[in-house]
């Protein structure tokens, strides 16, 4: 893999990450133009959300923003990312050339959006559970990004990454970085492997019933999936990472 690539790279979703609950628009989209400026195609509509509620659909297009014509992103992320849940936001939309005004709602942003993007990326990730193997000591309690490494003994790319991700963790470790490793592979191989073969520095978890593997859609090992601070799911890849690129996507996120 010659350099990092995020699946999402057109496609978006309207919302904000803060501590607490995310309010959000709960469209999909992509960018596109209208008399000179920004507009976002709808490409999806949540069914929770405020868009949906007002009638927004798939095929309109997002002209306007709180007043005026949509000129860049952060004229929305600015105002959804100080604006609470409940609180409502005028948009305009174009639909088959007749422009249309909206009252959006924010509704809550749903922990999984799986449905509406197709991906993993913009859900949240599930808890763990207690099945930490090695390390469960060295978990952080409140990690500035997270990567998870969903990998087997058996695979010949999976042992190709294990040192890229040990040489960023013993770098960025110390500055708020988790790595966990995750496999599903019986007790004694994995540990086996750990005494044996390599003594991955971060905590280790057996994944025994696949649960987290089926509820991503993980389907190749190695696969790396990045969390931000909040544990929403920024990007996932798989194949051996090229570790410069990962670790710079790895810090910016730390940095956001």
């Amino acid at each position: 893999m010659s350099k990092l690539k995020l699946f999402a790279a057109t496609l978006f979703v309207l919302g904000c990450i803060p501590v607490f609950a995310a309010p959000w628009l709960g469209v999909t989209f992509k960018k596109s133009t209208f008399e000179n400026h920004l507009a976002l195609d709808v490409k999806g509509v949540h069914p929770g959300s405020g868009c949906f509620t007002a009638g927004v659909v798939s095929g309109d297009k997002i002209i306007g923003f709180a007043g005026k014509p949509l000129a860049d992103m952060s004229q929305i992320t600015s105002v959804i990312g100080g604006s609470k849940v409940g609180q409502t936001v005028a948009i305009e939309v174009l639909r088959e050339g007749k422009k249309i005004p909206m009252k959006i709602k924010l509704t809550e942003r749903p922990d999984d959006i799986s449905s509406l993007t197709g991906s993993a990326i913009g859900s949240k990730m599930a808890e763990f559970g207690k099945n930490f193997y090695q390390n469960a000591d060295k978990r952080k309690a409140k990690p500035k990004a997270t990567l998870l490494d969903f990998w087997a003994t058996w695979c010949g790319p999976c042992r190709k990454t294990l040192p890229i991700l040990e040489s960023i963790y013993a770098k960025l470790g110390s500055q708020g970085l988790e790595i966990i490793g995750i496999a599903d592979e019986d007790l004694n191989t994995l540990n086996a492997f750990y005494e044996r073969q390599h003594r991955s520095p971060y905590p280790l978890y057996r994944d025994a019933t696949k649960e987290l593997w089926r509820r991503y859609g993980i389907r190749s090992v190695p696969t790396l999936m990045l969390l931000d601070s909040e544990g929403y799911i920024k990007g996932v890849w798989s194949g051996v990472p090229n570790q410069k690129a990962l670790e710079q996507i790895v810090q910016e996120t730390m940095a956001q």
